[in-house]
């Protein structure tokens, strides 16, 4: 009797225990690295995918090209066109490695909703993929070599991730813009990904991030230029340790300030039903480089570079507001979240017209700047 009993127990227990009923083996599977979404002159949506090449990874294969095979296909929607790729690939595709996500201008004006939801609705998007937008075909920038042996999505990646050492883009990753998507008080930012010639009759064309990409909620609107993404990842507190370069007026030098600590406080006010914006920044650098002019070396005054500096920034910031409130008319700072954070009420009157509300704010700037050093080699002579 305690036998059978025992048998039972063990044949129930094997219903309540898991098991891997949807296991996927790793060599029938196709690793996606980037994906690109596009729209053919007939109106289909193409969608691209650079699907990593694990024997050659594993061989150390110096050509580029021998690490990844690019598939194509088309269709009436992005999950119709997504789906379509079985038909040509010879593994079933896994999408959960995604490290780039490149979207055509073209659905960019249109807007990113649909595409964007549909992704996040795939349990195997994770939402670290960066998003970046491209004028060209995405095949064309996926397809892009290079002589050092990386898949070029991941050369996007790994340069997505070193932007603070020049603070001009800002990328996006899935998770800011799903929330910026699905936010229709949030207006979204990433940046464009460009092709540029090689430099060298040796060389091979390189991928570069070249300028901030605005919306009006999920539509693409414009561009920023480098000196307009630092004033907005200045004001967005996205400001991390780059250089500010430029030419004193005083002396003729060029000085370049290596920012170590960047802050902004933005304080809304709410008066006559009007709305106001004060931007405090405050900024602690070194002097990072120097090139006197015409090579005379003479005291270099921290003070008086400190006051120019001051004025550097504010000429960027108030260039930066300039460009979004009279030229594109968009609150892509976002300055509505502070506004609402101190005056909910009062937001939730004007939110569907904030663009045209932030248009005419009046926005007020003040920096501080600390030089608390020079780092330039003393051993070398006067600074």
């Amino acid at each position: 009797m305690k036998k059978s009993s025992l048998i039972l127990i063990l044949l129930l227990s094997t219903l309540l225990t898991t098991s891997c009923w949807s296991r996927r083996e790793i060599d029938e599977l196709g690793f996606v690295m980037g994906l690109g979404i596009s729209k053919t002159e007939a109106g289909l949506y193409s969608v691209v995918v650079q699907v990593a090449n694990p024997d050659a990874l594993v061989a150390d294969v110096t050509d580029s090209r021998h690490l990844y095979t690019i598939i194509k296909s088309e269709g009436l929607t992005f999950f119709d066109a997504l789906r379509n790729l079985s038909m040509v690939a010879g593994r079933r595709l896994y999408i959960a490695h995604i490290t780039t996500l490149i979207i055509h201008d073209s659905i960019a004006i249109e807007g990113l909703e649909d595409v964007i939801g549909f992704l996040v609705q795939d349990m195997e998007t994770r939402l670290e993929t960066k998003i970046l937008i491209s004028k060209i075909p995405p095949e064309d920038i996926l397809d892009t070599q290079n002589h050092l042996g990386v898949i070029p999505a991941v050369v996007l990646s790994t340069i997505a991730d070193n932007y603070g050492a020049n603070s001009k883009i800002y990328i996006s990753d899935l998770h800011e813009t799903v929330e910026a998507v699905n936010n229709p008080s949030t207006n979204y930012v990433t940046t464009l990904v460009e092709i540029l010639p090689p430099p060298s009759k040796k060389e091979l064309p390189q991928l570069k991030l070249t300028q901030i990409a605005i919306f009006e909620d999920d539509k693409l609107r414009g561009y920023l230029d480098y000196e307009e993404g630092q004033g907005f990842n200045l004001i967005t507190n996205n400001f991390k340790n780059a250089l500010i370069v430029f030419e004193s007026a005083a002396t003729g030098d060029n000085i370049v300030i290596e920012v170590l600590e960047s802050t902004t406080k933005i304080t809304p006010s709410y008066e006559n039903e009007k709305v106001n914006f004060h931007i405090e920044l405050k900024l602690t650098g070194n002097v990072a480089e120097r090139v006197p002019i015409k090579g005379r070396a003479h005291d270099l005054d921290i003070y008086h570079v400190q006051d120019e500096l001051c004025r550097v920034l504010e000429n960027k910031l108030n260039r930066s507001i300039s460009t979004a409130q009279e030229k594109y008319e968009v609150d892509y700072f976002n300055l509505s979240k502070d506004f609402h954070r101190k005056y909910p009420k009062e937001f939730k009157e004007i939110k569907d017209d904030w663009n045209e509300v932030f248009s005419h704010a009046d926005i007020t700037v003040k920096v501080e700047s600390n030089v608390i050093h020079s780092a330039l080699n003393l051993n070398r002579g006067k600074i």
